[in-house]
């Protein structure tokens, strides 16, 4: 158990298959998102540990949303499932690697100043280098790249 976060594994939804995924991290104390600068760097490292419990790595992404993509005013990173393509749709992004989580915010920060984003989402899933994948996007990235909600039979 880590002091620092909370971790909901598991969303269930109504009528949602089994094996769908959603879940959340969240820091214990109050940090509104990726504009707080106390934003904490072990999150990322804790929210692929948990994602892992249920997610292979290939399959797990790991998402913050932009301030204006935003329902609540307190971070929280989504621990989901690439939908089918994405990832080839991911390479037409900006991207840098990392081989430590705790370099994320590093990393998303330099992509959002290059790209001139003063609001930005993180996207952070496993390259094909077996280092960490960083995107930025100003648009909501758990809409733009993965299974989010489930598809009800």
């Amino acid at each position: 158990m880590n002091a620092e976060f909370v971790a909901i594994r598991d969303i269930k939804m109504c009528g949602c298959p089994t094996d769908f995924v959603h879940g959340l991290v969240l820091p214990r104390e109050v940090v509104t998102g990726v504009e707080d600068p106390r934003r904490p760097l072990a999150i990322w490292a804790y929210a692929w540990q948990v994602g892992l419990t249920r997610l292979d790595a290939a399959s797990l992404v790991l998402v913050i949303n932009p301030q204006q993509f935003r329902s609540q005013n307190q971070m929280h990173i989504h621990v989901l499932r690439f939908k089918p393509h994405a990832q080839q749709a991911l390479s037409a992004f900006r991207h840098l690697e990392v081989s430590d989580l705790n370099d994320v915010w590093q990393a998303a920060s330099k992509l959002a100043l290059a790209q001139s984003f003063p609001d930005y989402g993180v996207l952070v899933s496993l390259a094909a280098s077996g280092r960490y994948q960083v995107v930025v996007t100003p648009d909501s990235p758990e809409k733009l790249f993965t299974q989010y909600v489930c598809d009800k039979p």
